[in-house]
């Protein structure tokens, strides 16, 4: 699935107040295929969830945001999971 930057734009900009939660995708029971490059994952997973930046994983609507400036979500999320570990 080729997705343009105008269109990525579009799911970005989603009102999360707005949005009518049963139009979004649940992504509950996804599952990724590891074997697979990342390209293909990526491209799958957009496939499935039609917007990356908003869905549903069962009644709860989530939006994603990203700062450009940012540091990347995996070392925020191995920080956080380190901190939950050590019980801080």
């Amino acid at each position: 699935m080729k997705v343009t930057a105008a269109q990525l734009e579009s799911m970005r900009r989603i009102d999360i107040a707005a949005v009518d939660k049963d139009t979004l995708v649940d992504v509950s029971g996804m599952t990724f295929d590891n074997t697979l490059p990342k390209e293909q994952r990526a491209a799958n997973m957009l496939a499935i969830m039609k917007n990356p930046y908003c869905f549903r994983y069962g009644d709860m609507v989530i939006k994603l945001e990203f700062a450009d400036d940012g540091p990347p979500l995996q070392e925020l999320l191995t920080s956080y999971f380190l901190r939950m570990k050590a019980g801080l």
